[in-house]
């Protein structure tokens, strides 16, 4: 009985530190993003406002997000960690039209709600005994409806009161997954267990995920109720 209780103190002391390397992780992207946003905004503003640099960082972005998710199992833990650094700086590229479209009021203030949000369901998902699964195809379905949804308002209604409830929407499908993803991330140390070098990798996508997740809902939420430039 002692060496079970053992045993499974160790095993939860070791999924904490694989908690803490995610989060760790997925900060470090999180700041790699902000940085690259603030200097190319403030040095380079031309870029932000290129489309074809737009286009380049965008196709790029989803051509290491395939490569990242098809190659996790058969790259080294330093490619893995490069991949997502890699797509941070490419995120930061996009993120940069940010800081010349809303104000910097606006933009700390929805980081700090996005991150009060994203805390609180990070801990439900973490805490919850609901299996989350069940809900993938409600996921899904949500991720399709707001693409598609976001694609016929750009390209064809142009109506301010539809972008608001796309954004709202998607606040409350992105919510959903910080709380799928967290409670993926069991799962994720489990496959990896018995593994240091895959633990790694795993910790770094989940860490992925994550910053995934929090940087949609920081869009959307800087969308509902940030400050235009133009309205100062």
């Amino acid at each position: 009985m002692q060496y079970e209780e053992y045993t499974y103190a160790e095993s939860r002391d070791t999924f904490r530190t694989f908690l803490t390397k995610t989060f760790t992780t997925m900060t470090l992207g999180l700041i790699v993003s902000a940085l690259v946003a603030f200097v190319i905004a403030y040095m380079f503003p031309s870029l932000s406002l290129n489309f074809f640099v737009f286009l380049f960082v965008a196709l790029a972005q989803i051509g290491v997000t395939i490569y990242f998710s098809s190659r996790l199992f058969s790259m080294s833990a330093n490619s893995a960690r490069l991949c997502f650094v890699i797509y941070s700086v490419l995120t930061g590229v996009t993120f940069s039209t940010l800081f010349l479209v809303y104000d910097l009021g606006s933009i700390a203030m929805a980081f700090t709600m996005t991150a009060v949000v994203f805390a609180c369901m990070s801990i439900i998902g973490h805490t919850t005994k609901m299996d989350l699964t069940k809900f993938t195809p409600y996921f899904i379905a949500g991720l399709f409806a707001i693409l598609i949804s976001t694609l016929l308002n750009s390209l064809f209604f142009h109506s301010y009161a539809m972008n608001n409830i796309i954004n709202y929407l998607a606040i409350i499908v992105f919510l959903g997954l910080v709380a799928y993803d967290m409670q993926t991330l069991r799962h994720l140390y489990a496959s990896g267990i018995d593994d240091p070098e895959m633990r790694d990798k795993l910790s770094i996508y989940g860490a992925f995920q994550l910053y995934l997740d929090f940087i949609n809902l920081f869009v959307r939420i800087l969308q509902i109720f940030g400050r235009s430039n133009s309205d100062n």
